[in-house]
Order: C-alpha cells, then sequence, then structure tokens
C-alpha cells in the first residue's frame, strides 16, 4: 500500500443544455437492458483500453456498431437527430481519435430506421460487411491507398429479421448474426442461404467477434458485457463479464498488445450505447488464478450457512483452510487468523473473533502479503445463494485477486463481483453477494474464498476484517456433521445438524483412516476399528457431543463420519488433523 498521502482534487464540471438533443439509444425491447449478476475471474474482463468517446467529435448521439480493420476503428451511427439520418461509417484511431466519417449505403426499403448495425470486415478482400433491418447485409469497398470507404453491393441475406450481430468463422467461412434474444442464424454471404439456426434466449446480442484463438462467438449481452458462446450449438460456453452497465452495442474481437494483462492477448471491444456513446476494450484472455495451497477437506451446507468465528475456539475446523501465502509458499508475517494465530486486539463485529486478513498486526516488516480464507460448502442443488455479511477495511487498496471468490474445483476461481475498495473504515453490512451465478457451479460441492493483498499491518492502514457470515437461499439443508475445538487437551464439540427431530443419530469415528465402508445408510467414510456412537436428536433435529480430548496428541489424524437412522441419510464426512 503506498503511505504517501494524496490531494484528492474534485472537479464540477458544468454541462450545457442549450441545442443539445437528447441521448438516443437502439435497445431490446425485451427489457433486457440491466447487467447480468456474478461475472468470471478478474483479467477476464478487464478493461485495458478506453473509455473512448465516439460521439462527440462527429456529433452522433446514436452510434451502434465497432470493428476493428485496416490500424482502424468503425463506428456506425445513425446520425444526430438535430441533423437527420444522415447514416455515417465514422473512423478513429487505435486510441479512439476521430479521423473522418463516410456514408453508409442504406437500402431504399430500410430507411427511417436505424441503418448499419455491427460489423465484420474481410481485410484480405478489403471488404466491410455492415448488418442493416430485413436480412440485408451493406456491403462497403475499401480502398488500401486511399483509406476511404465506398458502396459496393448489397447482399439479400434469408436471415428473418435484423442483421445485428455479425461475425465470420474464417475456418467454414460463414457468418454468424443474432438480433437481441432470437435466434442465432449462420449463413453464406455469398447467396445469403441460412445454413444453421440456434436458439439461445437467455443472450441478448447486439455485436459478435469471433475469437480466434478459441474458436468460440464473444456476444455483446446486457450491461454491455460479453458472453462466450459455441459456435457449434450457439449455447454459452460459461465464460462472461459484466461491461460498463450501459446499453449494449457492437463488438470486435483482435490481438492487441494490451491484452492478457499487457503481455498481448485477444481483446473485446465493444461499443456501449451511453452518454456520450463509447467504446470500451475488454480482455478475453485473463490472468491465470493463483494456485492456493490449502483447501478444506470438508463441506457444510450453504443454505443456512453462518459464521461469526467465535466458536472455532481458535481452531481451523475441517470445513475451512488459511493460506498465508501464494503458490503454495508460507510467509509466517501473513496474517489470516480466524483465532488460531493468536489475539490481535482487533475488535469483531460481534463476539471476540472475526476472520482477519493482513499482515501480522505486530509486524513492523512491511511487504506484500497474500492471504486466503476458503469454506467448503455443499450447494444442495440450490441456484439462489446469496452471502451477507459485516465487514471493516483498514485501507486497502485494490489488488487482482482482493475480494469474494467461488470455484467448484478448487483450482478456477470466479469473482463474485465484491472485493473491499473503497469500502468504509467501519463496521458496515454487505449484502446480497450472488454465489450462485458468479461462474462456478454451486449446486453441489464448492468452494468460497475470501482473498487479500496488501503490505502493511492488518488494522494499521491495510487489512479486512469480516464476521457474521450468512448464506442464504438452498433448499432445507440435509443432515450434517461438525466437529470444532479439536485440541489436545482441549474439550472438542461435536455438532449434528438438520436431522430427525427427537431420532437416532449415529456418530462414528475412526483413527485408522478413511474408509470406504458399507453401511445400511450408503457409503461410509471411516477405517475399521472404528467407534460407532449413538446421539438422540432434540425437537428441532440437532445433537452435540462434548468430548475431552487428551493431551499429547496433537498433529494425530482422525475420521469423522455418521448417518442420520430417520431419514436414512449419511451425514457428511469429516477428515481432520488435532490441533
Amino acid at each position: 500500500m503506498n503511505k504517501l498521502n494524496s490531494l484528492v482534487c474534485l472537479l464540477a464540471v458544468a454541462s450545457l443544455s442549450v441545442g443539445v438533443t437528447a441521448q438516443e439509444n437502439e435497445v431490446d425491447p425485451s427489457g433486457m437492458i440491466s447487467p447480468l449478476g456474478g461475472g468470471s475471474a478478474r483479467g477476464l474482463g478487464a478493461l485495458v483500453a478506453g473509455p473512448y468517446d465516439v460521439e462527440s467529435a462527429p456529433y452522433d448521439n446514436r452510434c451502434l456498431g465497432v470493428e476493428e480493420a485496416w490500424g482502424h476503428l468503425w463506428v456506425t451511427g445513425r446520425g444526430h437527430t438535430s441533423v437527420g439520418d444522415n447514416y455515417m461509417i465514422h473512423q478513429y484511431d487505435m486510441n479512439g481519435v476521430y479521423i473522418t466519417s463516410y456514408p453508409q449505403n442504406v437500402s431504399s426499403s430500410n430507411l427511417a430506421g436505424w441503418g448499419g448495425r455491427d460489423m465484420e470486415a474481410d481485410e484480405v478482400n478489403n471488404m466491410l460487411y455492415v448488418g442493416n433491418d430485413n436480412g440485408y447485409v451493406e456491403v462497403m469497398s475499401y480502398d488500401a491507398t486511399t483509406g476511404a470507404l465506398t458502396y459496393s453491393n448489397t447482399v439479400w441475406s434469408n436471415v428473418s429479421g435484423t442483421v445485428r450481430a455479425l461475425c465470420q468463422d474464417p475456418g467454414s467461412g460463414n457468418y454468424f448474426t443474432k438480433s437481441f434474444t432470437g435466434d442465432i442464424s449462420e449463413f453464406d454471404m455469398a447467396t445469403g442461404t441460412v445454413i444453421n439456426t440456434f436458439s439461445n434466449t437467455m443472450v441478448s446480442a447486439y455485436g459478435f467477434g469471433w475469437d480466434s484463438s478459441m474458436g468460440t462467438i464473444w456476444s455483446s449481452d446486457t450491461g454491455a458485457g460479453g458472453t462466450e458462446l459455441d459456435p457449434a450449438t450457439g449455447m454459452s460456453t460459461g465464460r462472461s463479464f459484466i461491461g460498463s452497465g450501459g446499453a449494449q452495442g457492437g463488438v470486435d474481437v483482435y490481438f492487441d498488445a494490451r491484452g492478457n494483462a499487457g503481455a498481448g492477448g485477444m481483446v473485446m471491444a465493444t461499443l456501449t450505447q451511453e452518454a456520450p456513446d463509447s467504446i470500451y476494450v475488454y480482455d478475453t484472455v485473463g490472468t491465470p488464478p493463483p494456485a492456493w495451497a490449502n483447501l478444506p477437506t470438508a463441506f457444510v451446507p450453504a443454505g443456512g450457512y453462518t459464521e461469526n468465528f467465535d466458536s472455532l475456539g481458535g481452531v481451523v475446523p475441517g470445513h475451512m483452510a488459511t493460506n498465508h501465502g501464494l503458490q503454495g509458499t508460507n510467509d509466517p508475517e501473513a496474517w489470516c487468523n480466524v483465532g488460531q494465530q493468536g489475539a490481535s486486539g482487533l475488535a469483531a463485529f460481534s463476539g471476540t473473533q472475526s476472520l482477519e486478513m493482513g499482515l501480522d498486526p505486530i509486524s513492523t516488516n512491511y511487504h506484500d502479503v497474500w492471504n486466503a480464507l476458503i469454506v467448503g460448502l455443499n450447494g444442495g442443488g440450490s441456484t439462489a445463494l446469496t452471502l451477507d455479511m459485516q465487514i471493516i477495511d483498514h485501507g486497502e487498496e485494490s489488488h487482482i485477486w482482493d475480494g469474494i471468490w467461488v470455484s467448484d474445483n478448487g483450482t478456477d476461481w470466479h469473482f463474485t463481483g465484491q472485493d473491499w475498495n473503497p469500502l468504509g473504515s467501519a463496521w458496515q453490512a454487505v449484502t446480497g453477494i450472488d454465489l450462485s451465478n458468479a461462474g462456478a457451479d454451486c449446486t453441489g460441492d464448492f468452494y468460497l474464498m475470501f482473498a487479500q493483498n496488501d503490505n502493511f499491518p492488518c488494522g494499521y492502514l491495510d487489512g479486512v476484517q469480516i464476521d457474521d457470515l450468512v448464506i442464504n437461499g438452498g433448499g432445507p439443508s440435509g443432515p450434517s456433521l461438525a466437529v470444532n475445538n479439536l485440541v489436545s487437551g482441549a474439550t472438542a464439540v461435536v455438532d449434528c445438524n438438520n436431522c430427525t427431530p427427537g431420532g437416532v443419530v449415529y456418530f462414528v469415528w475412526s483413527a485408522a483412516g478413511g474408509g470406504p465402508i458399507g453401511t445400511p445408510f450408503g457409503t461410509g467414510y471411516v477405517s475399521p476399528p472404528y467407534s460407532v456412537i449413538p446421539l438422540m436428536a432434540d425437537m428441532v433435529g440437532d445433537a452435540q457431543l462434548q468430548q475431552p480430548v487428551p493431551p499429547g496428541l496433537t498433529g494425530m489424524n482422525l475420521w469423522f463420519h455418521g448417518a442420520d437412522v430417520g431419514s436414512a441419510t449419511m451425514l457428511n464426512a469429516l477428515a481432520m488433523t488435532i490441533g
């Protein structure tokens, strides 16, 4: 963290109202114009250039499509309302500086519409294809000597409706188009024949760009973000990101030295209809996620999950794992503390303990540290899990892996949209963090990660504290098992929850291994010899056992499992080490 005090300059911008015509956008009539929830791993969707104002210089507040070709950016525009529908294609350099404009061709049957939408260039043959209404594609010819665009011919395709999004598969030579939530059409530009159609009403498309590195299509989507599509099926690949939040417009995908975190890679330029209409350039490659050494060994039900860190008793349970360094390293001064690293003196939101992340609170050896608490959860089939929490930010600055992430495999992490900056320096509630739509499959076992990176002590100019976690959503949670305070010389607490009210619950433990063995209720993950302890659930379905842990057993491995007799359901298995 840069500790030099900075002065914040406030610039008040006054805008003239005389003679200014209201912004006009062509939006999805179905109403799909609000941002999508979730998003994918950071890096993917990172803004690498822009926004470039493409409205002011040509005086066109109805810009629509964008294409990168012949070393320039090209934008279609209907024209400013005070001038009339002059239907132009505007030329910009690669930094968004306006150069000049050329007239579009708009066939007579399409006059009084919006004109050209998205575009696709055939740079080798110096042709620019411009999608239009009624299945029309207006073909422009590029003069490599003068740089001018002139009308060549019109393709009357068999595409139904507007050729709004447009890109070409260079392998097959076929073109793809889609209009908002309508069907995706694959067609032959030479004959206009539609070859394939695919239905995908989940994506509202205005622009298409072909990603030559992946063999996929990037589509603009609600919130002016991007969604990757499989050209063989028309379905999403699962990769997407949120854009600037304006109304979506045209798209192009191309190689840019600024992509892939500056290493060079494919980027997506998107025309966003806003005030002013602008081009944003986003990374489609992304930075590989870090490898976290420690993952939980158990999963607990996500729906209804709560955690205030007090009941842990300073022991990291099996459904949690702490990481104190990146890529398998262990920094002794990295502070990812739920009580196991000792008392910090920092006040929790409630009780005595919270999650604390930063540099060791008493360190004076200021250096960069990485921390992550990872929680193992099971969504139980739910597709609507949200997280509420209390948080205090002691001065964090933005770093690429700060924030809350989810993963269904422990390797590929997906950003939920919630990071630490610019949260306040006092405890505050953050609610409704969408876990289910971030990009990971959270219907079964998955990981929830709180990650932090900075270089000053937790509580002193850096670090965050998190408390009182609550996960909402999911159906009724099934029977579950948790073992807390498994510490040599202490008293461990066994909790069986969501079992049959008033019924028998079997708690099973073994020091020999994790099975598997056969049981009347399913596969058991303990090895013989094992001990079976019957417990009686109370009237809400909870059973508890407190058991002293003998001294001198630190480092000993134990395996726990069990079953709820009334529902004939296995509890979750745990593999733990005595602390």
